[in-house]
């Protein structure tokens, strides 16, 4: 600032003195005028070169106090002194500075070309920083400083935030493709414009997480909102041949009441938003304390998964596949259990999903494939007739570099067979074909069995199944709830038909009634697992299983649940 303050003092007083020596007529070439026009000029350079190791980032959305000011400020100031310096010599022209004088405009107006340049790709920068280019919403960013600006100028009121959130919308992006994904978000962009009242602002915060921010806000006023934003939501979406429904779950936390600042309002409507999720999705809930609770239980099991293996804390169960017709059985399934200290027994529907998210599934997922081919090899040498397990595979397992390599690990390290071993895998892995069948492939000739779990859940299944080196389709249990009914049972007897065409076995799940396994039987499927024979049982009470069909002989059944339970304590006896 000092080189810079004393460049244009210099620079005033010589534009003063060669005033009044024109003035008096007593100006010469070589005057002291000249010499504190160069050093003007040093002292401008020397500011200028000191600039560049000083310089602050600019923060976009500041205006400029100056405006046009400074471009127009230091070119007016060398055109008057172009002006005055040519007045100096009386306009008389040579060809030299004829020359010179042409140069100097093609140099300023390259220069007033490059100010334009980029002032014309600073607003576009200024854009992108604030606006998702995607969907065209304002971002994260905009985000940030459009609420807290809402906050400080509704003291005196409510303002409310809603945090929104697509169902499901990973398994979209599993199995149709990212390029779905992006259209799916666009027109989720379109449907909430189309929901927002004349005082609401929306935000694509990142992925598929949206916020409102709803000024003057009242309780009704937000229920009305959500309701709006739930009714758009009801027609499909159409791309690429495809019919997607896709629905949102919305969590609203309203200031001051549930937050005084953006981020304990962001995060109490995290909390509501989840609470929507856990009762169903395609629901809007209001924060309230107890979340606080369920917020702080879903962290102690986030940090708690990381040392659950090393304290010993998981454990296997084993539900056994029984043939439909002889009630034998005939394989298992290895499901894995919880025991936390504190919080004693956790669905796997609870920690599954948090494991997930944080990647803990991969280490998790090895540890449940050495453990069942670990014990699977034990019964085999205690004995037992040779049965296969069935294990299943997160997605981030399958897509992880190392997987087949834990796989042979896992069969080098129990010496287990690898015909008795069976991995279970959902149609959402089947997002890059070519990938999956690497690793089927793969699978199939280390003599590995493989099974798509959950089958007629997804969006894919038909179009990829003939190209796939799998053994066995597993229908959902979602079937088997309402088997039935005319529609549930047309499409379980299309899956197990299908499955015949393409030489596949296939298994049903859930099997909790008597006409089920009778219908299923009568269709085709030969093997099943549900609570009508057994529960997934500890590994001594499968001991027991075994045991009970070893001494039953040859006779044709094993005895279901209720039969299990009484031989049981006669066996332990």
């Amino acid at each position: 600032m000092l080189f810079c303050v004393t460049g244009f003092s210099c620079q005033v007083a010589a534009d003063f003195l060669y005033s009044y020596f024109a003035y008096t007529e007593t100006y010469q070439p070589g005057n002291i005028v000249d010499l504190f026009w160069v050093l003007a000029i040093f002292f401008i350079g020397i500011t200028g070169f000191y600039a560049i190791d000083h310089k602050n980032e600019a923060k976009l959305g500041v205006p400029n106090p100056l405006g046009n000011k400074d471009v127009l400020i230091p070119y007016t100031s060398i055109l008057l002194l172009l002006f005055l310096v040519i007045d100096s010599y009386n306009w008389d022209f040579n060809i030299l500075s004829v020359g010179l004088l042409v140069a100097f405009f093609i140099v300023l107006g390259r220069q007033f070309q490059i100010l334009y340049k980029n002032r014309k790709l600073t607003n576009q920068f200024r854009h992108l920083a604030y606006h998702d280019p995607l969907t065209g919403l304002n971002n994260r960013g905009s985000f940030i400083e459009k609420i807290e600006t809402v906050l400080e100028n509704s003291r005196d009121g409510k303002v409310a935030l809603l945090l929104i959130d697509l169902d499901r919308f990973k398994l979209v992006n599993d199995t149709l493709g990212h390029h779905v994904g992006d259209e799916v978000l666009v027109k989720t962009a379109e449907r909430l414009k189309k929901s927002l009242t004349a005082d609401a602002l929306l935000f694509r915060i990142g992925g598929d997480e949206f916020t409102i921010v709803l000024a003057r806000a009242t309780e009704a006023k937000c229920v009305a909102l959500a309701e709006n934003i739930l009714t758009a939501f009801q027609p499909p979406m159409f791309s690429e041949d495809h019919e997607i429904n896709i629905t949102p779950s919305i969590g609203i936390s309203i200031f001051p009441a549930h937050g005084i600042t953006s981020e304990e309002l962001m995060k109490n409507a995290d909390a509501a938003m989840y609470l929507s999720k856990e009762n169903g999705k395609n629901s809007f809930s209001f924060y309230n304390a107890e979340l606080d609770k369920v917020m702080m239980r879903k962290l102690q099991i986030e940090n708690d998964l990381k040392t659950a293996i090393s304290n010993e804390q998981l454990s296997l169960v084993y539900q056994p596949k029984v043939d439909l017709q002889s009630k034998k059985v005939v394989g298992m399934e290895a499901l894995l259990r919880w025991n936390h200290p504190q919080l004693g027994w956790i669905s796997p529907l609870e920690f599954i999903p948090i494991a997930e998210e944080t990647r803990q599934i991969i280490p998790i997922g090895e540890w449940v494939l050495n453990e069942a081919c670990r014990q699977n090899k034990q019964w085999q040498e205690q004995g037992y007739p040779p049965l296969c397990v069935s294990v299943n595979v997160s997605v981030l397992q399958f897509q992880h570099g190392e997987f087949l390599e834990t796989v042979q690990k896992a069969l080098q390290t129990s010496q287990l067979d690898a015909q008795f071993l069976e991995l279970e895998i959902t149609e959402s892995m089947m997002q890059d074909i070519k990938e999956s069948r690497d690793i089927l492939d793969s699978l199939m000739k280390e003599g590995v069995k493989t099974s798509i779990d959950d089958f007629g859940t997804g969006y894919s299944s038909l179009s990829i199944l003939p190209n796939l080196p799998i053994d066995t389709i597993k229908i959902d249990k979602s079937f088997m709830d309402e088997l039935e009914k005319t529609g549930q049972y047309s499409i379980v007897k299309t899956i197990i038909d299908l499955s015949q065409n393409l030489n596949l076995k296939v298994v049903a799940e859930g099997i909790e009634t008597e006409s089920q396994r009778q219908i299923l039987r009568e269709n085709g499927c030969l093997v099943g697992q549900g609570y009508l024979f057994y529960k997934p049982v500890a590994p001594n009470d499968f001991e027991s299983i075994l045991k009970e069909a070893a001494l039953k002989g040859d006779q044709d059944e094993i005895p279901l649940l209720g039969d299990f339970v009484q031989q049981k304590a006669i066996l332990q006896k």
